[in-house]
């Protein structure tokens, strides 16, 4: 992999489908675009956005750190949890919320990234348990573009 072929820092970031965790009331396909960061260190690309909770307009810090068949994502906030993503694994993170706290597994069958000379796309395929309990089977792309590229799209 080249490193790091987005070398403009400033991006804009379209994410469609990362859910954290379902509502009772079932989920809804969720689609994000946002201004972000991006850069590369040491074999890992990063992409960090930032977003407010819903509930309580606080600001929450994502970062997606990923690299061939890995994903990671963090949130730091009201919520906050770490999901890793890697191929043909299961993985087990607690999602911590003012609400109290979830054990949510991800079991990824699908993790992958292309470089392009303005963008980079991400995808993963993986399945849901909250407290050891089926959720969801679920797919989460991610498209970061150069925001010298797109400069009307967020005005």
């Amino acid at each position: 992999r080249n490193r790091g072929v987005l070398m403009d820092k400033d991006v804009i970031i379209y994410i469609n489908g990362l859910q954290y965790a379902q509502t009772e009331e079932g989920s809804e396909p969720i689609e994000v675009i946002t201004p972000g960061e991006y850069y590369f260190k040491n074999g890992n690309h990063y992409l960090m956005y930032d977003d407010a909770d819903d509930e309580e307009l606080t600001g929450s810090r994502n970062i997606i750190k990923f690299r061939d068949a890995y994903l990671e994502v963090t949130k730091r906030g009201a919520r906050t949890t770490k999901l890793v993503f890697e191929k043909d694994k299961k993985t087990l993170s607690q999602y911590q919320t003012p609400f109290g706290t979830m054990n949510i597994g991800i079991t990824t069958t699908q993790v992958s990234f292309k470089e392009n000379p303005d963008s980079i796309e991400l995808t993963a395929k993986y399945s849901m348990d909250i407290n050891s309990g089926f959720i969801a089977d679920c797919s989460v792309s991610v498209l970061a573009k150069s925001k010298k590229d797109n400069i009307n799209i967020l005005s």
